[in-house]
């Protein structure tokens, strides 16, 4: 489980791009057909960057996942996670989640 008090926010709208947002629902759809990979708790965390929630220490301290996908021959996915969660780390943090879609 998500500890909340621990996640920051930022505003999807003015910092995430297009790209970005393909290349999480790409990784999401990966996520979803590897074999022997129990990944709804990262792809739950995935979704909730769209909200403005960032996840990414959450879904960096997978390490049962992430190890699994690098032993299974999966390393493109891990570095797609790292790249991914790089990305969000870089973007300025507000106070809550911007919710406003207009």
């Amino acid at each position: 489980m998500v500890n909340t008090q621990e996640i920051t926010y930022f505003n999807r709208h003015e910092s995430m791009s297009s790209d970005t947002r393909h290349r999480i629902m790409d990784l999401v759809s990966d996520l979803q057909i590897t074999e022997n990979c129990n990944a709804n708790s990262v792809i739950n965390m995935l979704y909730g960057l769209f909200d403005g929630y960032d996840y990414s220490d959450q879904i960096l301290a997978q390490h049962t996942l992430l190890n699994g996908l690098n032993d299974g021959g999966n390393n493109h996915l891990v570095n797609e996670v790292l790249a991914i969660t790089a990305i969000v780390k870089s973007y300025p943090r507000t106070l809550e989640p911007n919710h406003n879609i207009f």
